[in-house]
């Protein structure tokens, strides 16, 4: 056995995803503790000690919940601490953003023969992003040209219906400077209308 006397935490809002992850864990490693939580609000009510969890392995689409906004403070305040994204999402933003902020593991939900080996390095102190999830990046890495924080807050509006005007006053900036805005994103991505943006929001990012 590889590890031991492990604490591991599991993130997710799919009781029979989590039921299967509590019996890998423990098949792999008998004496290591596992706890199971289907929301942040949970998970935050509990009061844990978060200096004694080894591994926080973690979904990133949670109903009603920012699983960012939940990284971002864990590294901000516990930088030690590592974390495991399983997702059955391959989205380019996502990715890059997990990287950014220092995830050190991506695993997709139907790679789990991968799952033991990815939790034995990132304990270990290494990172582990799947063959699959590494491929993925390198594909479209250069697909499109960076987009600016602003200009994926207007992406994302503009995915969920918004119109130009909507979007002004919503941002509290001016109707032209969000047409101007909206040019130099279908420049960006190489689309001609909200149909492509709308598109590339669907395949990069929650919405």
């Amino acid at each position: 056995m590889a590890m031991s006397n492990k604490r591991i935490i599991i993130l997710d809002d799919h009781t029979l995803f989590l039921n299967g992850m509590t019996l890998i864990l423990r098949d792999w490693c008998d004496d290591c503790e596992v706890g199971v939580y289907k929301s942040i609000k949970k998970l935050k009510s509990d009061k844990l000690n978060i200096s004694d969890i080894d591994l926080l392995i973690s979904d990133i689409e949670l109903p009603g919940e920012n699983a960012f906004e939940l990284f971002t403070e864990l590294k901000t305040n516990f930088s030690k601490l590592p974390i495991l994204v399983v997702s059955m999402h391959k989205k380019n933003a996502i990715i890059k953003k997990c990287k950014a902020l220092g995830i050190e593991g991506y695993l997709l939900k139907d790679e789990d023969e991968q799952l033991t080996n990815a939790i034995e390095i990132i304990i270990s102190g290494g990172k582990y992003y799947s063959k699959a999830i590494n491929e993925f990046c390198k594909k479209t890495k250069n697909s499109f040209r960076e987009l600016s924080a602003r200009e994926e807050q207007i992406i994302k509006l503009i995915a969920v219906g918004y119109d130009t005007i909507d979007i002004a006053e919503k941002l509290f900036i001016s109707y032209e400077t969000i047409k101007t805005h909206k040019k130099n994103i279908r420049t960006k991505l190489n689309v001609n209308d909200n149909h492509g943006i709308i598109d590339y929001v669907r395949k990069n990012f929650l919405v």
